[in-house]
């Protein structure tokens, strides 16, 4: 059973633009149906399933977390996690454009939208809601999962969990990554937001590399955990050290540890992962994930 997650307060409830939809922000009293909702659809929330459980570990003043949902005929039909303060806003899996779009309506007077990942479709109807924003990048991409019993047999002992000592090197590495994501050069602020991005993932075992020579030539993050799973992002290697066989070697092995302990793994990935996907054992639906973030 999901432990209620502290941060959740009840401010009423709005109506939307449809007599029969109306969104609320969710209580404490509501963490299990918000949960099932969620667990309806394990593979595509398993991100927010992870940050309801990481939430119910951490203390009250730790940040405010809220959920948002919009309900038809008194039952959820669509919700989004919300956390205020770093304006971050993560919609489920299920749910229509309208659904989402009413929810962005409800958080538009407290809301500043800086980041957003789910359903493409979820993800846009957000973003119309939240006007204000500009956005800075947008990016498609696919959510890949995989079970123990389709793994290839890639290992690579060389991965590793980063180290504060390695952040020199990997900051470098993850600013290739973004360079390369943007199409340009990062602004300042997006670098500051990358470097404190890149501290919390090493400070929290969320990251691992690969290095050949003293050189780091590959990171892949842990973003998410629960006990219903974890998802993987951030995979990259430098172009130099690409067509070698180290991100399928990499991904494999992180895939059968983490496998040894959890019941399901997902992966974000654009196309151009896709190949690499599939070889560990990877498999995709058809439905596309879109990911934003503000110019901010």
């Amino acid at each position: 059973m999901l432990l209620t997650p502290p941060g959740f307060r009840r401010n009423g409830v709005k109506s939307s633009p449809s007599m029969s939809l109306r969104v609320e922000q969710l209580g404490s009293a509501e963490a299990d149906p918000v949960h099932s909702f969620l667990a309806r659809e394990p593979l595509k929330n398993l991100h927010l399933l992870a940050v309801l459980e990481e939430r119910a570990r951490v203390s009250p003043g730790d940040g405010r977390l809220e959920v948002h949902a919009a309900f038809a005929a008194d039952q959820i039909t669509a919700l989004a996690l919300v956390d205020p303060e770093r304006g971050l806003v993560l919609p489920s899996a299920m749910g229509s454009s309208s659904d989402f779009f009413a929810i962005g309506e409800h958080l538009a007077s407290s809301v500043h939208l800086r980041r957003s990942v789910g359903e493409k479709a979820a993800v846009e109807a957000l973003v119309k809601a939240l006007g204000k924003t500009a956005i800075r990048t947008s990016h498609v991409h696919r959510l890949y999962w995989v079970s123990p019993d389709q793994l290839g047999p890639y290992l690579q002992p060389g991965l590793r969990l980063a180290t504060e000592s390695d952040l020199p090197r990997l900051l470098a590495l993850a600013e290739r990554a973004l360079t390369e994501s943007l199409g340009s050069a990062p602004t300042a602020p997006e670098l500051s937001a990358l470097e404190r991005q890149t501290l919390e993932n090493v400070r929290l075992h969320r990251s691992r590399v690969f290095e050949v020579e003293g050189q780091l030539v590959l990171k892949v993050e842990v973003s998410f955990r629960c006990s219903l799973g974890a998802e993987l992002e951030g995979l990259y290697t430098a172009p130099e050290y690409r067509r070698r066989g180290y991100a399928t070697l990499a991904l494999g092995h992180l895939s059968r540890q983490l496998l040894a302990s959890l019941p399901r793994l997902t992966m974000r990935a654009a196309d151009a992962l896709a190949g690499v996907a599939r070889k560990v054992g990877y498999q995709s639906g058809p439905s596309v994930q879109l990911l934003v973030t503000d110019r901010e």
